[in-house]
């Protein structure tokens, strides 16, 4: 355990890690991969063992330099920090895939100096993702400096809910790539629906679509409901929308999309947490759609380079002033 965080000590122990690593092995069998570094701020004592799952599910197909900051609640300074390195074995051979990741353990009245040191940590031209685990510490002053680490910011709104939608956008429009996991989950809904209004009699019909009704269950529709409205009225310009309360069939607070026409009645709805469920006047068609892991939807996220244009102007919709029922 290093008890002051001075990156070039810490580089000189992740050296020796690799070393005590390679002892006994060929010198191919260690593949030591980055392609990028990772910063994760959390202030959760106990998801020590599912973040770091969650980061070796990640190693796959983005290996990288991943660095852990784990705010602490003391009533003493603190500022530690350890490093080690994770291996999984590759597809289809025998080389072990590595990376390397710095633990470090901080009091929010020392996060300037995790911000310094963490100038001196992240690898060299290689893009720089910070995740920001625990999404209260966006509005915190202590921790504004360790924005300026990473200019793609990876969050989950649903936490908050949408009293944390402007933040995002101002960090959007102040330069900030954002990516939300709240939009990611609406994938398995917008795909498909795209593939339904393809295949189905309302083909070519969009413009007859007269209401939506976005049905969700808990007390108020949630950010993913939200973002699916705005999404859905950049392409239904014509349409009214109304979010109604119902029963939960599916984890999660939303549970099906209605659309009314002048010719034909459509409606996508949850089953259970696998399936979705495609319903015209003619027909029904069953589509599988199971609960995504995070990692998933983070996997989604770092597979986007540049900036995702439907999710910003989705993000800047979805906090314009507008009545929930339009």
């Amino acid at each position: 355990m290093i008890t002051a965080v001075q990156p070039e000590k810490l580089l000189k122990e992740l050296e020796h890690v690799w070393a005590e690593l390679g002892k006994g092995h060929p010198a191919d069998a260690l593949l030591r991969a980055c392609s990028m570094t990772m910063l994760v701020a959390t202030t959760d004592p106990k998801d020590e063992v599912d973040l770091k799952n969650t980061l070796a599910d990640l190693m796959r197909a983005h290996p990288g330099r991943m660095i852990i900051v784990r705010i602490v609640d003391t009533p003493e300074p603190v500022l530690s920090a350890e490093v080690t390195a994770q291996c999984l074995l590759a597809f289809g051979g025998r080389q072990q895939l590595c990376c390397e990741m710095i633990e470090i353990r901080a009091s929010r009245d020392r996060l300037a100096d995790v911000y310094s040191a963490s100038l001196g940590l992240t690898v060299a031209d290689l893009p720089v993702l910070l995740w920001v685990k625990d999404i209260r510490l966006l509005n915190e002053s202590s921790f504004q400096p360790m924005l300026k680490l990473a200019r793609t910011v990876l969050v989950d709104s649903v936490p908050l809910g949408p009293s944390i939608l402007p933040a995002l956008n101002e960090r959007r429009r102040a330069g900030w790539r954002v990516k939300d996991l709240a939009w990611t989950r609406c994938t398995a809904w917008r795909e498909t629906l795209a593939q339904a209004f393809e295949s189905t009699c309302l083909q070519g019909r969009i413009p007859e679509i007269t209401k939506v009704e976005i049905a969700y269950a808990g007390a108020n529709p949630s950010v993913s409901g939200l973002y699916l409205r705005s999404w859905l009225a950049a392409r239904l310009p014509q349409a009214t929308f109304e979010f109604v309360p119902c029963p939960a069939r599916r984890n999660g607070n939303l549970q099906a999309l209605r659309f009314h026409s002048t010719v034909q009645e459509l409606e996508l709805r949850a089953v259970d947490d696998a399936t979705l469920e495609i319903v015209t006047n003619s027909l029904t068609t069953r589509v599988l759609a199971p609960a995504r892991a995070e990692a998933d939807l983070i996997e989604e996220e770092l597979s986007i380079l540049g900036n995702d244009s439907i999710y910003e102007a989705t993000l800047s919709a979805t906090i314009a002033p507008a009545p929930i029922n339009q």
